[in-house]
């Protein structure tokens, strides 16, 4: 009779151990493309730059409580005191510390600078997405109406949402997002257009995976360095647009926000030049840390960008 050829307890120790192995291989290989990136950011012109920029704003709007030297909702002086070594920055109009007050608005800022952002990334890179994949009638649809948002000028869309639906915190965020998602939308639309066609795609569809394996698995993480540097716009962008807001007296009223202290300042420009300065300086700091983020992002996620920058350095 002829016998199983059976495995020796080597082989299948062999086997075990390079199963085993496949795993902290993809482990090693993530580790390695994240150090490779890291140290390609730190090697950009303004990147690193931009980042200590945002970090630092960032444990501001953390630690503001232990930073602020006064509440700074209550009058705590005179109204209207310029700098000094117990205020700073001055206090407003009705004696608030400004400082404190620049503190916490540094919260409220970011946060819907942030948020905003990343609502627009979601609705953006899944109608993007949808459109760019399936193609035809869902293709043409989407992407008129991402054209027709933009054609709108962003302030006219965020105060019609506005007029529409309030201005709470949420709402807000809300109503940025509105704003700038086609960006978004448009950006990862091109990116899976062209990588629709690739190869590995194609050998993932004649595998017959799922439609949701191909766009989250194999398209997606493809799609998204390009997209990271266009967040970081978005960010400093809806900055801007809520400050906007702010200084036209419609952001949420019980936030504090570097907008809405412009707003106050509206009125005291002449006599205390220190209530529009600081605020106004603190959203120019915020907005050139993101985009020299963006630009040092940039440069390591888009290889012609990193070859001009080596061969100017060169």
């Amino acid at each position: 009779m002829n016998r199983e050829p059976q495995s020796s307890p080597t082989s299948l120790s062999q086997r075990s151990r390079a199963t085993s192995d496949v795993p902290r291989n993809a482990l090693a290989a993530k580790a390695l493309a994240a150090r490779t990136f890291l140290s390609r950011f730190r090697r950009t012109h303004y990147g690193f730059a931009g980042f200590a920029i945002l970090a630092l704003l960032v444990l501001v709007a953390i630690t503001a409580p232990l930073l602020a030297p006064f509440d700074p909702r209550r009058q705590v002086g005179e109204s209207l005191m310029p700098p000094s070594w117990v205020h700073p920055m001055g206090t407003d109009n009705i004696g608030r510390d400004l400082l404190a007050l620049l503190l916490y608005g540094t919260r409220a800022s970011l946060a819907i600078g942030f948020c905003a952002a990343l609502a627009a990334l979601l609705v953006g890179g899944a109608i993007g997405a949808l459109a760019g994949y399936r193609r035809g009638f869902t293709e043409v649809v989407l992407m008129r109406l991402a054209e027709l948002f933009q054609t709108l000028p962003v302030i006219i869309v965020v105060l019609f949402a506005i007029a529409l639906f309030g201005a709470s915190f949420w709402l807000l965020i809300a109503a940025v997002a509105l704003a700038i998602w086609p960006l978004e939308a448009r950006l990862i639309y091109g990116q899976f257009i062209n990588l629709r066609e690739r190869e590995f795609v194609s050998a993932a569809i004649v595998a017959d995976l799922s439609t949701a394996h191909i766009v989250l698995r194999e398209i997606l993480p493809n799609a998204l360095p390009p997209v990271i540097v266009q967040v970081a716009l978005d960010a400093s962008l809806a900055i801007l647009i809520e400050s906007g807001l702010g200084f036209l007296g419609l952001s949420d009223p019980n936030m504090i926000s570097w907008g809405q202290l412009l707003f106050a300042a509206q009125d005291f420009l002449n006599a205390a030049w220190w209530m529009s300065v600081f605020p106004g300086l603190a959203i120019c700091i915020a907005i050139i840390g993101l985009n020299l983020l963006a630009d040092g992002l940039n440069e390591v996620v888009n290889p012609r960008a990193v070859r001009a920058a080596i061969g100017l350095a060169a």
